[in-house]
């Protein structure tokens, strides 16, 4: 079975679990990923459990020597051929790049007759929902990765995201063509595009992308029950897709106290301190900036923030605007840990917060972190998006508050009124914590857990590959190893 996702792996924690639950199930398991300081061809492999892991970069095949081609394409002929597309990919996907500086995207211009020349020119050249062209890296990524996955020969191939499944129906098809048997293929949809926020060009050509492959994947899965519905009708897709949640591993995950990290710990933070918890990925649509805003409002209460750089730019600007509230103190920020310490890693702080803002994605289903929040026992200060809002008044977990439409209206006023239903919240459940966090009994954490939806996952796996093998003895680490 070959994995492909278009990311470095370290950070993707759904992709790293499905490579580690394929292996130990007994399937043969290659996860490529994407590196961009990476050659064309993967240099070195590590482990995921049983998995082998390579990542590469863009294709350079054109760079390579007679004797590598001739050994994947044969002819001399042919040899030049690649050489000759290969090169022309490359010089079309500069000439690209330097045109999209230069010309103006639809909608983007001023008044004036050169904007709008501007404008024509790219609906000319660029073609709105062209993926071959405003998406030509990925053409570049697909002639990496098929050396590598054709020569694996896998009979299942699991394309992750919303950049791949072109790539896996392709390679796919190649295997078939050149006399194997062609390998089934899943496409795991992560997100709906449609909901994504990106510049206008790149989600017409993701859009157009997967309207092309999504029907000539054997089966689809994704992440949540109202996001497989809307894939369904969207797509008018044969069958519903699977729902594979991404839960947290229990299975690996170190018991609070058994000498996991412990983020109070990492922070220097007394037991009787009041501490709040953000973790994961960071942006403006994350709607942290509500947590620093409403700190003020909160007497003796910590704010930390879990994130994978405290250099990046957002970061900074969360700790200089907690600085300029008089809060600097009380505004930390921690390094991520692996997936599977998570909930131990976060357990000693008080509460879990998910203060992001309404987007399609972030309405329609319970997000990673929730879930890692739910193990770690955390009650949690949830916004009112549709799923995460619903789920929390169902278990009583915690409290929901009114946020502002969108990260767009952040006006000072809209800031300071979220700030307040912020607190307000927060004080609710940091007044009596304990009462939230009983609804998390040992049976609802059991049917939230990954090893329940990797059952699910192996199920499909095993139905489209018309085999189940046998299970892995023993466990292996989950941290990747050479």
């Amino acid at each position: 079975m070959a994995m492909l996702v278009a990311n470095d792996i370290t950070r993707d924690s759904r992709v790293q679990k499905v490579a580690y639950s394929a292996a130990e199930a007994g399937f043969d398991v290659l996860l490529v990923g994407y590196d961009p300081n990476a050659p064309g061809s993967p240099v070195r492999t590590t482990h995921i459990g049983a998995a082998a892991v390579v990542r590469t970069g863009l294709s350079n095949r054109f760079r390579l020597k007679a004797g590598e081609l001739a050994r994947h394409h044969g002819s001399a002929a042919q040899i030049r051929l690649l050489r000759a597309a290969s090169f022309a990919t490359r010089m079309d996907y500069k000439a690209r790049r330097r045109l999209m500086k230069s010309v103006k995207e639809p909608g983007t211009g001023g008044p004036g007759l050169k904007d709008k020349a501007k404008e024509t020119l790219w609906k000319v050249y660029i073609r709105d929902g062209d993926w071959r062209r405003t998406a030509r890296h990925l053409l570049l990524l697909e002639d990496a990765w098929s050396a590598v996955v054709e020569e694996f020969r896998p009979d299942v191939i699991h394309a992750h995201d919303m950049h791949t499944p072109g790539i896996g129906v392709r390679i796919a098809d190649r295997i078939e063509r050149s006399g194997g048997m062609r390998p089934k293929v899943v496409y795991d949809a992560h997100e709906f595009v449609d909901g994504v926020f990106m510049p206008t060009q790149r989600k017409l050509a993701y859009t157009g992308l997967e309207r092309e492959f999504v029907r000539r994947a054997d089966a689809v899965a994704t992440v949540s029950g109202v996001l497989a519905d809307m894939l369904m009708r969207k797509y008018r897709l044969p069958e519903r897709p699977t729902v594979v949640a991404n839960a947290p591993m229990i299975g690996l995950e170190p018991a609070p106290g058994s000498g996991a990290p412990s983020l109070r710990a990492v922070l220097g933070l007394a037991d009787g301190v009041p501490l709040l918890v953000y973790s994961g990925a960071l942006s403006p649509a994350r709607g942290v900036d509500v947590a620093v805003e409403a700190l003020p409002l909160l007497e003796g209460v910590h704010l930390a923030v879990v994130c994978g750089d405290e250099r990046d730019a957002y970061v900074r600007s969360l700790v200089a605007r907690a600085g300029e509230l008089g809060v600097g103190d009380r505004m930390h920020t921690a390094p991520y840990v692996a997936p599977h310490e998570v909930p131990a890693y976060l357990a000693s702080a008080t509460a879990g917060v998910i203060p992001i803002l309404h987007t399609v994605n972030h309405e329609i289903a319970l997000i990673t972190k929730y879930y890692e929040y739910m193990h770690a026992r955390l009650p949690m200060v949830v916004s009112d998006v549709e799923a995460m809002a619903r789920k929390t008044v169902e278990l009583g977990c915690g409290e929901v508050f009114a946020v502002r439409a969108t990260d767009e209206a952040a006006d000072a006023g809209l800031r300071e009124r979220d700030a307040e239903a912020f607190a307000k919240a927060a004080g609710k459940v940091l007044a009596d914590p304990a009462a939230y966090a009983a609804a998390y009994t040992d049976e609802l954490l059991a049917e939230n857990s990954w090893e329940g939806q990797a059952e699910i996952l192996v199920g499909l796996y095993a139905r489209l590959a018309g085999r189940r093998p046998q299970h892995l003895s023993g466990r292996r680490s989950f941290a990747e190893t050479e």
